[in-house]
Parts: structure tokens; sequence; C-alpha cells
């Protein structure tokens, strides 16, 4: 089953190694930073007055890192 598994998707690239670790927690932060911006009041980015920008914005690193773990 193991080998399957390696044969559909390949075998992981040190690329990809570097950005599942970087691209995940970076979008997993900026989404955290987001949730609390618009729980707080505080406004992180100044063009981002409602904090969707933010959150989109980290879901979407976050999602883009997850698609490099192999």
């Amino acid at each position: 089953m193991n080998e399957r598994h390696h044969r559909l998707r390949g075998a992981g690239t040190g690329q990809d190694t570097l950005l599942l670790y970087t691209l995940m927690p970076l979008g997993l932060i900026l989404f955290a930073l987001g949730i609390l911006g618009a729980t707080t009041g505080i406004t992180l980015l100044p063009f981002d007055p409602h904090h969707v920008i933010t959150q989109i914005g980290g879901l979407v690193l976050a999602f883009i890192g997850l698609r490099h773990w192999k």
C-alpha cells in the first residue's frame, strides 16, 4: 500500500518540504491574527479594516502549504 501511495503522488522534494514548513505556519498565523483583529477591533493591515483579506489570505497560504505535503 505504501509503495502504491508513493507511485501515485510521487516522492517529496526539498522544495515541497520548504513550502510546507513556511507557508503552512505563515498562513495559520495570518489567519489567527485576522481572527484576533476582528475580535478585538485592532486593525493589522491598513487596507483591510474588516479583516476579511487577512483571514482568507491566511487560509489560502495554509492550503497551498498543505498541498505540498508528501
